[in-house]
């Protein structure tokens, strides 16, 4: 038995992941654009982002498949939430001025280019718990920035 194979998803798993995060994507997208005009930023992020955070350290806490799987669909449905405010807030000029808005649809590009990168390549060469706990620093961090985004609101 391969050490690396013990740290990849098989067979029905594979699946299962698979289903969860076309669902996800599929639910999550048109109840982020219902949700977007509808709800006020800071309360709506906050909760999506806490909801994401408490899903992430569930799944690291406890050692049960059924469980890290649902709680892969919560996360995954919250980023999809959360992915109608990225696409808006890229290319928002109230946000970010006018003068600001290439430097700014640069910038949130890139970091979503490279939050991709890290989540791939954590999530394919690291240990599962690693990547878990990595993606959990993430989102706390992401909390924090939402908090910090006071133009938003």
């Amino acid at each position: 038995n391969d050490k690396c194979s013990d740290h990849m998803v098989h067979g029905n798993d594979f699946l299962v992941l698979f289903a969860v995060t076309g669902a996800a994507n599929v639910i999550g997208r048109p109840i982020g654009f219902f949700l977007w005009n509808r709800v006020k930023y800071l309360p709506r992020e906050l909760t999506i982002s806490v909801a994401m955070a408490i899903s992430y350290a569930i799944i690291a806490i406890v050692d049960d498949i059924i469980v890290a799987e649902v709680l892969i669909a919560v996360a995954k449905f919250c980023y999809s939430l959360q992915a109608i405010e990225f696409s808006m807030l890229r290319f928002d000029y109230h946000f970010f001025g006018m003068a600001r808005l290439e430097l700014a649809v640069c910038i949130t590009s890139v970091t979503a280019h490279l939050g991709s990168v890290v989540g791939t390549t954590s999530a394919a060469f690291l240990p599962t718990n690693i990547a878990v706990l990595t993606t959990l620093g993430i989102v706390c961090v992401q909390i924090i920035v939402i908090c910090l985004m006071k133009e938003r609101f």
